[in-house]
C-alpha cells in the first residue's frame, strides 16, 4: 500500500477579516484511508514520485563527496563543481531515476560559518524518458544538518526553492492536482487542497527528511485551473514557507493574482497543523481581489459572484481531524463596483460594503453579523441569516435567508432630493444564481404609522433587469406619498399627485411594478383614501373631504371621488360622490388627455359658478348671472382636454346630462317667474340647453331652454315649446286683449330667442283647438271646437311689442302689429289686413284705453251692412261689453246689394248699443250723412242729404229727381239685412223723368208736361214708408205733394234689374184738388187718377185709368185693394219683359 494515501477536501478562499490574519481550513470531510478511498493512480505516477525522490537522495549524496573535501579549507566560500564532477553527479543520478534525465547548469556548494554546509544546484530541468519536461527550477539550495552529516548522513536542515512553476488544478470532481511544468503529469493528486497539504505531511516524516525545519520557495509562479469555472488564475512573484517546529507545521504563503484588471490583488495564506494529524487552522487575507474570482472558490460566498467590485478581506476557519470543514468567519471589505450579475443587465453602482459574517459547514447556515451597504441608490446596515439550499459542483445555486435592515437610507439612482429614511425592515428572501434570481418572499417595512409588505422577484433577463415588485400598505398620508415617489417613475401620475393631492391619507394600498428587458416598468397602483382635498383640474375648486378610490393601471390613471364636496364660487357646496378624473395615456409626452367624469349635486348658482370658470366659461358671452335661477341641480358630464397649460377653448370637449328640481327664475324670461317641478339639463361644448315643463308667469308650458357656445356662434339663447293659450296667458304676458276674449285653452308651438342687450324675441303658433276667442267690438266669437291658426312674432319686456299678429279663424282673418303700454295693456294695435265674417274687410287699428275696451279704428276696406250682426235682432251682440269707441273710414260701405256709401266715415259707440255719426256718398256720387242709434235690440240708421233728388239718382231709384232735402231713417226689420224705413223730402223737383212724363201724358195735362220738361215739377214734401231688402224694396205708403200736382205709390222696387211694379193716384192741380185729401191718402186729391208703373225704371210702362178720376177719394180708398207684395209673391209677380201689365182697376171699373 502506497504511504501516500489521501483524503479530499475543498479549499475555499474567503474574504478579508477585520484582525488582519489568514486562515486555511478545510471544507469537506473525506473517508480516510482504503481502498475503496484511494484516489485513482495515473500509469507511471507512484513510480514517477520515488524517483524523484531517489533523484534527491542521490544529488544530495553524490555531491557529499564534494562536500567531505572542502569542508575545511572552503568556509564561506562558494565552490562551483568542475564539469567532470557534475558528469559524474548527472551520470550516478540518473542511473535511479528510471530512465528519467535529469540536467542542470551549475552545482556549486558554500560553508557558511558555524559549519554549515549549503549545496544549490542551478537550472535544474528533470525530463521522463520521452523528453517532456517534469519540472524546472532556476535554482535549489539545501542546508545540511550537521550532525547526521558527521554520522555519515547527509540530511537537508532548511531546503530552499527559487524560479519554480507550478500548476494547480481543481477537477470538475472537486480533486486537487499539482504538476511542476505545463501540460506535465500531476506530481501530487487528492480529493481536495487539505489533503494535498497533508501529503506533504507525511514526506516530512521519511527518515531523509527528520532533521528538515524549513522549506521556502521564492519566484513562486503557480497555474490555478478551475474545471469546475473553466477558468485559470495565475499567481505570480509567489513565496511559500514551511516550517516545522517538533510535529507542528506551520506554512506561509503569498501571491499576487494578475486578472487582467486595471488592479493587481495579493493573496496571503497560513496554515498550521501536526504531523500525522488531519487537524488544522487557517488564515487567508485577501487585497483586491474580484469579487467573481473570490465567490468561484466557496460555495459560502458564491453570492458575491453577482458584484463586480475588489474585495479586500481576511478568512479563519479549520479542519478537524476527518477533514471536515469547521465553522469560519470572514470580514470582507468591498470596494467601489456594480451589481450586475449579466453583462446584458444595466449595472448597479455602489460605493462599497463591509460584512462580518460567518459559515457553520454542519447547518449549511450562513450568519450576517453586519452587512453594510452604501450606493448611489441607497446605504444602510443588515444582519441576518441564509441557508445554503443549493450547491451543485461546489457552486452555489441557491440561498435562502431572512435580513433585519436598520437605518437604511434610499435614493435610488438619485430619484429623490433627500433619500428616504427607512427604519425596521424584515425580509425573506430566496436567491438563485444561474440563472440570477432574487425573489423576495415577504418584506416588512415600518415607516412611521405605515406598514408596508413587499414582495417580488428580480431577474437577469435576455435583455435587462426583469422585475416583479408587489406592495401593500395600510396607510400613508398625502405628503409621505409625495416623498415616496419618486422623480424617476413614470412621470405623469408623479407630477399629478405632487400638484394636485394636497391633503389626505391614503388606506388599502396595492402596487404592483414590473419591468422587462430593461424597458420601461409596467405600473399598477390601486388604492382608497379619505380626508382628501384633491384638485382634479387646476381652473376648478379642489375636491374637499374627498373619499375614493385610485387606481394605475400601466398608462392609465383612474381617480374616483365616492364622497366630497366642491365649494363653487357662489351658490355653496356641490356634493360630487361618483366624480372620476381619468388619464388614458399617460405616456403622451405634451398633452396627455385627461378625462374628468363629473358627478355633482348643488344648487343652480353653484353648478353654473363652476361650469362658468375658466376655461368653459359658459356664461362669458350670454349676459346671464350665474344666480339666473334658484333650485337643485344633480348633473352627470365628462370634460376631456389636453393636460398642459394654456389650453384653447377648441380642445376642450365635455358632455353632460342632469335634472333640475324646485326650479325659480326671473332672469330667464325677463318680466316673467319661471317655475318648475323639475327640469332635465343637458349640454357639451357647443351649447347647454335645460327643458321640461312648468309654468312661466304662472301659465303652464312646456319649453326647452337653448345657448349654443362656441367662438364664433352668435351670443344668444332660445327657448322652445308649448305654452297654454288661455285668458291667463294673455293676462300673464300683457297682450292687451280684453277680459273675457278667451274661454278655455289652446296649445302654443313657441320660440323665445334671448339676445344680450335687448328684449326677448317670441313667435308662436297655435291651431287654437281648445279655445274659445271673442271680440265683442266686432261681434265675432270662435267656439273651443273650432280651430284656426294664430302666429304671433313679439318682443318681450317691460313693453311688449308683438311685431306680427297673425290670425286665421273661421269668420275672422286679420294680420298686424300690436304693442303695450307701460303697466300692462294694449297700447295700439294696427292690422293691416282684417277680415271679419263676409261683412268687413280692411284694415284696422284698436286703441288701448286701460281697463277699457280698446278703441277700433277701421281705417280702409269695405264695411257690408247687409251681413254684419248689427243688422237685426242679432246686432245685440255688439250692444254688450261696455263702450267701444269705433271709428270707421271705409271706402264703402254695402247697404244693400245696389246701395252703398263710398268714402264712408262714421264715428260709433257700443255703450248701450251701437251708435254713432256717418257720412259718405251714396252709390259714391250724392253725400250724404246719417247717424245710427240702438233700438229694438239692433241698430236703427237716420240718413240725411241735401240733395234727395241726388239721393234717388244715386239710389237707382229715380233718376230724374233735382234738389230737396232728404231725410230717412231705417231700422232692423225681423229679418237679417232688411230695413223697415221712412222717408221725408222737402222741396224736391222731377225733371224729364220718363215715367212722370208718360203719366202727365196719359192724363193729357199739357201745362205740367211743359212744367216737367222745363225746371220740373216741384214737390213741396215727399213721404214714404218701406221695406228695404238685399235687392228690393217694399213701398208700403209714399205720397209726393206740390202746387201742380199730388202722387200716391205704393209697390215694389226690383233693385237688381231696376223693375218697377208700383201703382198709386194722381191728382192734377193739387193746390186746388187737395181739399179731399182728408178722405183719401195724403198725395191724392178729390179727383184723382189711379195708375200702374211697370217694367223699368228709365222705360217705365204706364197705365191710367181715366174713370178712376170720376170716383171719389172716399170710395177710390174703399176699392183700392192690397198693394203690390215682395217680388216673388205670385199675385204681384213681376211681369215678364214685353208682356204688358195688366190693366190696374179702380173701383169704379169694378162697379
Amino acid at each position: 500500500m502506497s504511504p501516500w494515501k489521501t483524503v479530499g477536501t475543498d479549499c475555499h478562499i474567503l474574504a478579508t477579516t477585520g484582525k488582519g490574519k489568514a486562515k486555511i481550513t478545510r471544507a469537506q470531510k473525506i473517508p480516510g484511508p482504503g481502498p475503496e478511498h484511494q484516489e485513482p493512480s495515473l500509469p507511471g505516477v507512484k513510480r514517477t514520485r520515488w524517483r524523484m525522490l531517489r533523484v534527491g537522495i542521490w544529488l544530495l549524496s553524490g555531491v557529499t563527496l564534494l562536500l567531505a573535501g572542502l569542508v575545511y579549507f572552503a568556509m564561506g566560500t562558494r565552490f562551483d563543481a568542475p564539469v567532470w564532477l557534475r558528469q559524474r553527479v548527472e551520470t550516478r543520478i540518473e542511473r535511479n531515476l528510471a530512465g528519467m534525465q535529469i540536467e542542470f547548469g551549475q552545482i556549486y556548494m558554500v560553508v557558511n560559518h558555524g559549519w554549515r554546509p549549503r549545496v544549490g544546484l542551478r537550472d535544474v530541468r528533470l525530463s521522463a524518458a520521452d523528453g517532456t519536461v517534469m519540472a524546472q527550477l532556476a535554482d535549489a539550495q539545501a542546508s545540511l544538518a550537521m550532525r547526521p552529516l558527521l554520522s555519515g548522513q547527509v540530511q537537508p536542515k532548511r531546503i530552499s526553492i527559487s524560479g519554480l512553476f507550478a500548476t494547480l488544478r481543481r477537477e470538475a470532481s472537486g480533486a486537487m492536482a499539482l504538476s511542476l511544468e505545463g501540460g506535465a503529469a500531476p506530481v501530487r493528486q487528492a480529493a481536495g487542497l487539505p489533503q494535498l497539504i497533508e501529503q506533504f505531511d507525511q514526506l516530512l516524516m521519511a527518515p531523509a527528511l527528520s532533521a528538515l525545519d524549513v522549506i521556502e520557495t521564492e519566484a513562486l509562479t503557480l497555474r490555478y485551473e478551475d474545471d469546475r469555472q473553466g477558468r485559470g488564475w495565475t499567481l505570480d512573484g509567489g513565496h511559500i514557507e514551511l516550517d516545522r517546529t517538533g510535529q507542528n507545521v506551520a506554512i506561509t504563503g503569498g501571491f499576487s493574482l494578475l486578472s487582467g484588471r486595471d488592479y493587481v490583488g495579493t493573496v496571503e495564506a497560513n496554515y498550521s497543523s501536526k504531523i500525522g494529524d488531519a487537524a488544522a487552522e487557517f488564515g487567508v487575507l485577501v487585497r483586491e481581489i474580484a469579487s467573481e474570482d473570490i465567490a468561484s472558490q466557496s460555495a459560502a460566498l458564491g453570492w458575491l459572484q453577482v458584484l463586480r467590485a475588489p474585495i479586500s478581506g481576511s478568512l479563519r476557519g479549520g479542519i478537524d481531524s476527518n477533514s471536515a470543514l469547521l465553522p469560519f468567519s470572514a470580514s470582507l471589505q468591498i470596494g467601489s463596483g456594480v451589481l450586475q450579475p449579466a453583462d446584458q443587465t444595466l449595472p448597479i453602482p455602489f460605493h462599497g460594503a463591509s460584512s462580518y459574517l460567518s459559515f457553520t459547514p454542519e447547518t449549511q447556515i450562513l450568519q450576517f453579523d453586519e452587512l453594510r451597504v452604501n450606493s448611489g441608490w441607497g446605504a444602510g446596515a443588515m444582519e441576518g441569516q441564509a441557508l445554503l439550499s443549493g450547491v451543485e459542483n461546489g457552486q452555489l445555486t441557491e440561498l435562502v435567508g431572512q435580513l433585519r435592515f436598520s437605518d437604511l437610507s434610499l435614493n435610488p439612482r438619485g430619484l429623490y432630493e433627500t433619500p428616504l429614511e427607512l427604519a425596521g425592515i424584515n425580509a425573506d428572501f430566496k436567491l438563485e444564481l444561474n440563472p440570477f434570481r432574487l425573489r423576495i418572499g415577504e418584506m416588512l417595512v415600518r415607516d412611521g404609522d405605515s406598514n408596508i409588505l413587499v414582495s417580488g422577484a428580480l431577474r437577469a433577463g435576455d435583455l435587462g433587469w426583469d422585475y416583479d415588485v408587489i406592495a401593500q400598505v395600510d396607510k400613508v398620508d398625502a405628503d409621505r406619498v409625495k416623498q415616496l415617489w419618486p422623480e424617476a417613475a413614470p412621470p405623469k401620475p408623479r407630477k399629478w399627485v405632487r400638484e394636485n393631492l394636497w391633503q389626505g391619507t391614503a388606506r388599502d394600498i396595492n402596487l404592483a411594478l414590473r419591468g422587462r428587458d430593461g424597458k420601461k416598468p409596467f405600473l399598477y397602483l390601486d388604492l382608497g383614501f379619505e380626508d382628501a382635498v384633491v384638485r382634479f383640474q387646476k381652473n376648478l375648486p379642489p375636491l374637499r373631504n374627498a373619499q375614493g378610490q385610485m387606481s394605475i393601471y400601466g398608462k392609465r390613471l383612474v381617480l374616483m371621488a365616492t364622497g366630497g364636496t366642491v365649494t363653487a364660487d357662489q351658490g355653496g357646496d356641490i356634493d360630487v360622490a361618483g366624480t372620476s378624473f381619468i388619464i388614458p395615456d399617460m405616456s403622451v409626452k405634451q398633452g396627455a388627455p385627461g378625462v374628468a367624469r363629473v358627478v355633482g349635486t348643488g344648487s343652480v348658482t353653484s353648478v353654473l359658478s363652476l361650469l362658468n370658470r375658466p376655461p368653459l366659461s359658459v356664461l362669458k358671452d350670454s349676459n346671464l348671472p350665474v344666480d339666473l335661477a334658484k333650485g337643485l341641480v344633480s348633473v352627470a358630464g365628462t370634460l376631456s382636454l389636453p393636460l398642459r397649460d394654456k389650453v384653447p377653448v377648441e380642445e376642450i370637449f365635455y358632455h353632460y346630462q342632469g335634472r333640475i328640481s324646485d326650479v325659480e327664475s326671473n332672469v330667464l324670461v325677463p318680466g316673467h317667474a319661471l317655475q318648475a317641478t323639475s327640469l332635465n339639463l343637458s349640454g357639451d361644448q357647443n351649447g347647454v340647453e335645460i327643458g321640461g315643463k312648468g309654468q312661466l308667469s304662472g301659465v303652464p308650458i312646456s319649453a326647452k331652454w337653448r345657448m349654443a357656445l362656441g367662438k364664433d356662434v352668435p351670443k344668444m339663447s332660445r327657448v322652445e315649446g308649448q305654452v297654454e293659450l288661455s285668458q291667463m296667458a294673455v293676462d300673464a304676458f300683457g297682450l292687451g286683449l280684453p277680459k273675457g276674449s278667451i274661454s278655455g285653452q289652446a296649445t302654443g308651438e313657441f320660440a323665445v330667442d334671448l339676445k344680450p342687450e335687448q328684449p326677448p324675441l317670441l313667435s308662436l303658433q297655435s291651431d287654437l283647438s281648445g279655445a274659445g276667442v271673442r271680440i265683442p267690438s266686432l261681434s265675432w266669437a270662435m267656439s273651443p271646437e273650432a280651430t284656426g291658426t294664430l302666429t304671433i312674432s313679439a318682443r318681450l319686456g317691460e313693453l311688449a311689442q308683438v311685431d306680427l299678429l297673425e290670425l286665421k279663424a273661421p269668420g275672422l282673418t286679420v294680420s298686424g302689429t300690436l304693442s303695450t303700454r307701460e303697466g300692462g295693456g294694449l297700447d295700439r294695435a294696427q292690422f293691416s289686413q282684417v277680415n271679419v265674417g263676409n261683412w268687413l274687410t280692411g284694415s284696422a287699428e284698436l286703441v288701448g284705453r286701460g281697463n277699457a275696451a280698446p278703441s277700433v279704428n277701421v281705417t280702409g276696406g269695405v264695411l257690408d251692412m247687409r251681413k254684419t250682426p248689427f243688422s237685426g235682432a242679432s246686432g245685440a251682440a255688439g250692444t254688450s261689453g261696455g263702450n267701444t269707441p269705433i271709428t270707421l273710414t271705409l271706402g264703402r260701405l254695402q247697404v244693400t246689394d245696389s246701395i252703398a256709401l263710398h268714402g264712408f266715415r262714421g264715428k260709433f259707440s257700443t255703450l248701450g248699443g251701437f251708435s254713432g255719426q256717418f257720412s259718405g256718398a251714396l252709390n259714391g256720387q250724392t253725400a250724404i250723412s246719417g247717424q245710427v242709434v240702438p233700438q229694438n235690440g239692433g241698430v236703427a240708421t237716420r240718413i240725411r242729404s241735401n240733395d234727395a233728388g241726388g239721393v234717388f239718382r244715386s239710389a237707382g231709384m229715380l233718376g230724374h229727381g233735382r234738389g230737396g232735402s232728404f231725410d230717412m231713417t231705417l231700422t232692423p226689420a225681423s229679418k237679417p239685412g232688411e230695413y223697415d224705413g221712412r222717408i221725408k223730402v222737402k222741396n224736391t223737383r222731377i225733371k224729364d223723368a220718363p215715367a212722370m212724363a208718360a203719366l202727365i201724358n196719359s192724363l193729357s195735362l199739357i201745362g205740367l208736361v211743359d212744367e216737367l220738361a222745363g225746371q220740373g215739377i216741384l214737390f213741396t214734401g215727399v213721404e214714404a214708408s218701406f221695406r228695404l231688402g238685399p235687392s228690393y224694396l217694399i213701398l208700403h205708403k209714399s205720397s209726393a205733394v206740390g202746387p201742380s200736382i199730388g202722387l200716391s205709390m205704393d209697390g215694389n222696387f226690383d233693385l237688381a234689374r231696376g223693375v218697377l211694379n208700383m201703382r198709386g193716384v194722381v191728382s192734377p192741380i193739387y193746390m186746388l184738388n187737395a181739399i179731399g185729401s182728408v178722405l183719401t191718402r195724403k198725395g191724392e186729391g178729390l179727383i184723382g187718377f189711379a195708375y200702374t208703373l211697370r217694367g223699368t225704371a228709365d222705360e217705365p210702362q204706364v197705365q191710367v185709368n181715366p174713370l178712376s178720376g170720376l170716383a171719389p177719394g172716399m170710395l177710390r180708398e174703399i176699392f183700392r185693394g192690397p198693394a203690390p207684395t215682395v217680388p216673388g209673391q205670385p199675385e204681384l209677380a213681376a211681369p215678364t219683359p214685353g208682356t204688358p201689365p195688366s190693366p190696374y182697376s179702380s173701383p169704379a171699373e169694378d162697379r
